[in-house]
């Protein structure tokens, strides 16, 4: 985590928008939150996610995206970024989109994400894993499955908590998806279980 950063990146989503320029803050912001890995943001750190994201929220075009209040709170990283990636791509119209090169790089990045969460589970780190998954998230577009095999690893580790945290942002970028939804039951059933042990 480099929080000189974040720091950066948040201090430039102002005036980013006091140039109009809703596009390039919303990046900002979502590049500081990708900066955190998943993490909870440290304390040092807060003021400033906090007054970025109300400058953020405050806009006219944030609104036209998001009309429930939205408002930074310590802990809610993850979601907060998953809502911020799905309005980036509300807005650019993902469909536009990437070209050969660019979807090939993001590709690689969600594999090597994923491959090197499922190495840090073997050697039993699951928050280390749990972050490197969290990163490959962010990578997503229209790759739902990677959510179930993040997911899958967690669970074959007996992580259910952190499994379902991936499913649910899975659910969040494919609602439909009854794989997910299946797998989603199957992980809630096991939780159970594993707590009546």
């Amino acid at each position: 985590m480099n929080k000189h950063k974040i720091r950066d990146s948040l201090g430039r989503v102002r005036p980013s928008l006091s140039r109009h320029e809703f596009s390039r803050a919303l990046n900002l912001a979502i590049s500081a939150f990708r900066e955190l890995g998943g993490q909870q943001a440290p304390l040092d750190l807060r003021t400033d996610f906090r007054d970025a994201i109300t400058d953020l929220a405050s806009d006219p075009d944030f609104k036209k995206f998001h009309e429930k209040p939205f408002g930074y709170q310590a802990g809610t990283e993850r979601d907060m970024l998953a809502i911020l990636v799905a309005m980036q791509k509300e807005l650019t119209g993902q469909a536009v989109v990437e070209n050969y090169e660019e979807t090939l790089q993001r590709k690689l990045k969600l594999d090597h994400c994923i491959k090197e969460g499922k190495a840090m589970l073997a050697e039993g780190k699951a928050s280390e894993a749990d972050t490197r998954f969290v990163e490959a998230g962010t990578y997503i577009t229209d790759e739902s499955a990677a959510f179930i095999v993040m997911a899958r690893a967690m669970m074959d580790a007996d992580e259910y908590v952190r499994a379902l945290g991936h499913l649910r942002a899975g659910l969040k970028v494919a609602p439909q998806n009854q794989d997910l939804r299946r797998l989603a039951e199957e992980c809630l059933q096991l939780r159970t279980q594993q707590g009546k042990k």
